[in-house]
């Protein structure tokens, strides 16, 4: 249903346009509403679950912090486990992202879910080292 309304709105937008219409401020409103109401929250306290391989990789385990340091800076922080070289904690400053989705040094792209509530990782190096982590 969203997503339709979504269409709906671009397209009327863009059809006001191609008949040389300047976007009507009903048009502007609705597409400001439908872009507010859908912003990530990558905020918060995630426990992580325990799909990283920790015989091979080294893993972030217990809790990840994403904290704002700034208005588009975080920091990413976190216990580790495993194959880490004798770390055992992993502190990683980043830009927000303003997406589901963003690549990270390290870490490899991270993805959000539609309601914010559990972020995955995929590892660049292989899926035994995947890692999710769910809103506390």
């Amino acid at each position: 249903m969203y997503y339709s309304f979504v269409c709906l709105i671009v397209l009327g937008v863009v059809t006001e346009l191609s008949y040389g219409k300047s976007i009507s401020a009903k048009y502007a409103s609705l597409l400001s509403l439908s872009v507010l109401g859908t912003q990530p929250n990558w905020l918060g306290t995630f426990n992580v679950s325990p799909l990283c391989d920790q015989q091979v990789c080294c893993c972030l385990s217990g809790q990840v912090k994403m904290t704002q340091i700034a208005h588009f800076f975080m920091t990413i922080s976190g216990k580790l486990e495993g194959q880490c070289k004798g770390l055992s904690t992993f502190l990683l400053p980043a830009m927000k992202p303003s997406t589901y989705s963003t690549k990270l040094p390290i870490i490899g792209v991270l993805n959000l879910n539609e309601d914010s509530s559990t972020i995955t990782a995929e590892s660049p190096l292989g899926a035994q080292c995947n890692g999710r982590a769910v809103r506390q």
